[in-house]
């Protein structure tokens, strides 16, 4: 930007100088449109890739071609999800996960039943999450497969089928939700019974249950059980996901199904705007905070 500015500085002195009209290549040329990658050869680069058997020459295609909306190129990263290489797998489960093409999501529900899922936690969390990312119904079985509040099951898979849950918009994903949440959660004490403690529930049941709902009645499992036990026959789920009032949760929320593209957008689009506020007087909500506080806030606010 710096350079093309200067330039037609440059330029634009030359041309008063000699007292010469400007014409049309005195001015910048406009900003041109991202070329949209040619399918074939996107598949072509897939298919070399693979055949020169080199990690970084994959791991490179599948960037490439991470956002052609193809079938045949889709059915490469299907391919690639037994490498034996895990950043390979990863990359192109990855790349599954954000396409848009509807393939990514036939070939991920095939994908359910394979053995390298049982054997690696941290690839079975992101394979939820890929399903996930697609909202659809017909995911929601492989994301509450073995669905159980237990420490026998690996922590982060089940945040993963929590929160792909919260993206499952339908009736049985709240009583899933409930359910689990009653199973045990993070806290001590029955559900039922004076003088017994509340149960807690935990903030990624709580934070699924508000985007599904609308309703934000906090961690305590007795008020949600209680709502729905009110509301269950009448409620509807809406098309769209409600959006929560407590900033970091919502904030946490979005981050989970963004490309990093997009959270590094997010995070700079934050900034920004909180330095516009602060130039203009009205800081935020955190500018009577000090110190670690402070930080503490604004980290939770693009915890990305």
């Amino acid at each position: 930007m710096i350079c093309t500015l200067s330039l037609a500085s440059s330029l634009l002195v030359f041309a008063q100088s000699e007292d010469v009209p400007a014409t049309d290549s005195d001015t910048p040329p406009a900003v041109e449109e991202e070329l949209k990658i040619d399918p074939a050869e996107a598949l072509a680069k897939m298919k070399a890739a693979i055949k020169s058997e080199s990690d970084v020459v994959i791991l490179d295609a599948i960037a490439y071609a991470a956002e052609v909306e193809d079938k045949k190129i889709i059915g490469e990263f299907y391919k690639l999800l037994k490498h034996k290489s895990v950043d390979i797998r990863l990359a192109a489960l990855e790349a599954m996960r954000f396409n848009k093409h509807d393939e990514a999501l036939k070939r991920l529900l095939s994908f359910g039943s394979n053995k390298l899922l049982e054997n690696d936690a941290e690839y079975l969390a992101e394979y939820i999450y890929a399903l996930g990312q697609k909202a659809d119904k017909k995911a929601a079985k492989l994301i509450k497969n073995d669905l159980v509040m237990t420490s026998a099951h690996d922590g982060d898979v089940l945040k993963a089928r929590v929160y792909a849950l919260g993206r499952i918009r339908e009736v049985d994903s709240i009583e899933t939700l409930l359910q689990l949440s009653q199973s045990g959660g993070g806290g001590g004490g029955g559900r039922r019974g004076r003088g017994r403690a509340t149960a807690k529930m935990r903030v990624e049941i709580q934070t699924s249950l508000s985007v599904l709902t609308g309703v934000e009645l906090g961690n305590e499992v007795l008020d949600w059980t209680n709502w729905w036990s009110d509301n269950k026959r009448s409620f509807k789920v809406t098309k769209a996901e409600s959006k929560i009032d407590d900033r970091k949760l919502q904030a946490k929320w979005d981050s989970l199904w963004m490309t990093e593209e997009q959270k590094a957008q997010a995070i700079q689009d934050f900034k920004d705007e909180r330095a516009q506020n602060r130039k203009d007087g009205k800081g935020d909500a955190g500018d009577d905070k000090k110190g670690d506080d402070k930080k503490d806030d604004d980290d939770g606010l693009i915890d990305f």
